[in-house]
């Protein structure tokens, strides 16, 4: 059933203005995320700076405990590894701080279509039917 007169441009109004107000969402959350991204990148080299230090504190523990090298050998493999882990993470934050400045950028276009379509729309007057 088809919606006449003034009703009909009312629906056309409220659902374009919907999907304008529902983007505008989208960017602020997409915004939001983008400093989280940036800390986690900032936390994940803090704790790879850690692990490499951890490493080298391992080494000179080894070089000066005789008699205590299986430890040392132990402590060193667990600070590469944790080094290794690191370095991942840091790959995986800087990939979702990509992802997260990727989101803002679609959801700020998406909110410019979605004005757009709004203001033309309201322009022509709000046409009876929505292509």
């Amino acid at each position: 059933m088809e919606k006449k007169g003034k009703g009909a441009k009312h629906g056309l109004a409220a659902d374009l203005l919907s999907n304008w107000r529902s983007a505008e969402r989208d960017t602020v959350a997409a915004k939001a995320a983008v400093p989280v991204a940036a800390l986690a990148v900032a936390a994940v080299e803090a704790a790879e700076d850690a692990a490499v230090e951890t490493e080298a504190a391992a080494r000179a523990a080894m070089d000066a405990a005789v008699g205590a090298t299986t430890v040392a050998e132990r402590a060193k493999k667990a600070a590469s590894q944790a080094a290794e882990a690191a370095q991942l993470a840091f790959a995986t934050a800087e990939g979702d701080h990509a992802r997260a400045d990727l989101a803002v950028m679609k959801a700020e276009q998406a909110e410019g279509e979605a004005r757009d379509m709004f203001h033309a729309a309201e322009e022509e007057g709000f046409p009876r039917e929505s292509n």
